[in-house]
């Protein structure tokens, strides 16, 4: 079943013939393009050339394999359109064209493919609109569109897919409201549909997705209440409703879903989320993120006791009190930006523990002793810079004070005409500027990607710059809150210029380029610009990007 050419032959008495039914030559180093004659394999149904160097465009004369079952061109360099005409392809069950650089729209004649059971399109450049043809296959198990640039709204005809299973339209630039239509597929397991431009509620419809495992609907702009329904997914392992506009609590017994591995919620609003008022113990909750929830009180202790709990981030919240000290077992807190005012005792006693959470309790109102101006606090363990101290800099470490500041985000000192930019290579995670009149910190985690220290300042060098953009070549990452302060600025009015330019995901060959990058800016406390996307602020490639905004430093 592996040979990478198979034959079949007929030896019949009266004739002897053989003809190539599967050619399999995936991962073999092969370059050059796709040819033609490949069409002439009339009984060919197997064609895997996956994970190779090929280029070139996909030849319509594929499409005339009306025998083919498998065609598998995925991680090649393959670029142009799907051709338009795939009628041919009547005996078609798994199509898989993921990881090359096609571009165009996905054509209405794959509808005629009516014996499909997978699509895999992801990570190409395909726009346009998900045709409402798709509806029409009834055999349809895997539609996986991720990492696209397809657009409008989410056809209501998806919802006659009544044996999908897996549902991926993640990362394109889909709007409109969910399609109560959606609801009716009884079957699905996993529905993603993160970081699009999706608005309204969740429809009551979904309560009749009682399978699901994976329900993702992250960096969209969707609101109203979270459904009590969710609950009741009694096999829901992944809940991803961050990044929205949701109000309201989330029902107590999603904290007691018995499969439960994932929950992450961020920006609720009116009232906010509280945690179950019983003690609740979940049993496979290894992820929770409750971060810009509106959730006031203390910290309940049982948290520390849910056997697999690993990862706890409730930053950005109203939170007083202490920190549990049941939470020592985890692997990383993050408590950011509340109201907390104790210590547990593994990080206050000496000699101290042997193991203790990476954690950023960063920006609380902790009663701690410096012992040097830039406030590292322990190891492993973020515990300033507190508000105080912050303000302490202002007022005692200005020896000079200026009318202007001039800061190059994640690069090396700077001179752009009259104005002095300056270095800022550092990777903690807080810095003191050596002139002691500036600062900044950064918060909170990546929760997929693979971060280190060596890569919180990136560089992306670009060609013909002029020296204002050479500005934008260097950049800092920074995983949830970036934060600077002007410390030793004259009382009075200023314009604060924030430059944004595309360099991370500019490269056409990086199927990243349809990544967003979208975050809220504060400016002396205020919210001066919401859910800003820097690739919606108009540009020419290499042209420097600015927004402007008045402030007042008092």
């Amino acid at each position: 079943m592996d040979a990478e050419i198979r034959c079949s032959c007929d030896n019949t008495k009266n004739r002897s013939a053989c003809w190539v039914t599967a050619i399999n030559l995936a991962s073999k180093m092969l370059d050059g393009f796709v040819h033609s004659s490949i069409s002439l394999f009339k009984n060919l149904r197997v064609l895997d050339l996956s994970s190779n160097f090929l280029t070139g465009s996909i030849p319509p004369s594929l499409t005339t394999l009306q025998s083919l079952r498998i065609l598998n061109l995925a991680d090649n360099n393959l670029d142009g359109t799907i051709p338009l005409n795939l009628s041919g392809l009547q005996s078609l069950r798994y199509l898989d064209l993921s990881r090359n650089k096609l571009t165009g729209p996905i054509p209405d004649s794959i509808s005629d493919c009516q014996y499909l059971n997978i699509i895999i399109l992801r990570l190409n450049f395909l726009n346009g609109t998900i045709p409402e043809a798709l509806g029409t296959l009834s055999s349809l198990n895997i539609l996986d569109l991720y990492s696209n640039s397809l657009s409008g709204h989410i056809p209501v005809d998806l919802g006659e897919l009544s044996v999908l299973q897996f549902l991926n339209l993640d990362d394109n630039n889909l709007d409109g409201e969910l399609p109560e239509e959606l609801g009716n597929l009884v079957n699905l397991q996993h529905l993603y549909l993160t970081a699009n431009k999706l608005t309204g509620r969740i429809p009551e419809t979904f309560d009749k997705l009682i399978h699901l495992e994976t329900f993702a609907v992250g960096g969209n702009y969707l609101s109203g209440q979270m459904p009590s329904y969710i609950g009741n997914w009694v096999n829901l392992t992944k809940l991803i409703l961050i990044g929205n506009n949701f109000e309201g609590n989330l029902p107590a017994e999603t904290f007691s879903l018995p499969k439960l591995q994932r929950l992450l919620v961020s920006d609720v609003s009116n009232p906010g989320i509280s945690f179950p008022k019983r003690e609740v113990i979940p049993e496979s909750l290894i992820y929770l993120v409750l971060r810009n929830c509106e959730i006031n009180g203390s910290i309940p202790e049982y948290i520390g006791k849910w056997p697999e709990l690993s990862y706890l981030d409730l930053s950005f919240n109203n939170l007083s009190g202490g920190v549990p000290e049941s939470f020592q077992k985890l692997n990383k807190l993050f408590l950011t930006s509340n109201e907390l005012t104790k210590l547990p005792s593994w990080i206050t006693k000496k000699p101290k523990p042997s193991s203790y959470p990476k954690a950023d309790l960063s920006y609380n109102n902790f009663n701690v002793k410096c012992t040097n101006e830039k406030c590292s606090g322990l190891a492993a363990v973020n515990i300033l810079p507190t508000r105080s101290f912050i303000d302490n800099m202002k007022t005692e470490k200005c020896y000079r004070k200026h009318n202007s500041l001039f800061i190059n985000c994640g690069g090396e000192e700077l001179n752009v005409g009259k104005d002095h930019y300056h270095n800022d290579t550092s990777t903690s995670s807080f810095n003191l500027s050596p002139s002691d009149d500036w600062a900044y910190s950064f918060s909170g985690d990546y929760l997929w990607a693979t971060v280190n220290a060596s890569t919180l300042v990136r560089n992306s060098t670009c060609k013909d710059c002029t020296p204002e953009t050479k500005i934008d070549n260097d950049f800092r990452l920074a995983p949830v809150s970036l934060m600077y302060y002007g410390l030793c600025l004259h009382k009075g009015k200023y314009i604060v210029t924030l430059h944004f330019s595309e360099t991370l995901y500019s490269k056409g060959e990086d199927h990243s380029i349809t990544g967003k990058r979208v975050f809220d800016v504060y400016i002396q406390g205020r919210l001066v610009k919401k859910d800003l996307n820097i690739k919606e602020i108009p540009e020419l490639q290499n042209e420097v990007r600015k927004l402007k905004f008045p402030a007042k430093n008092k």
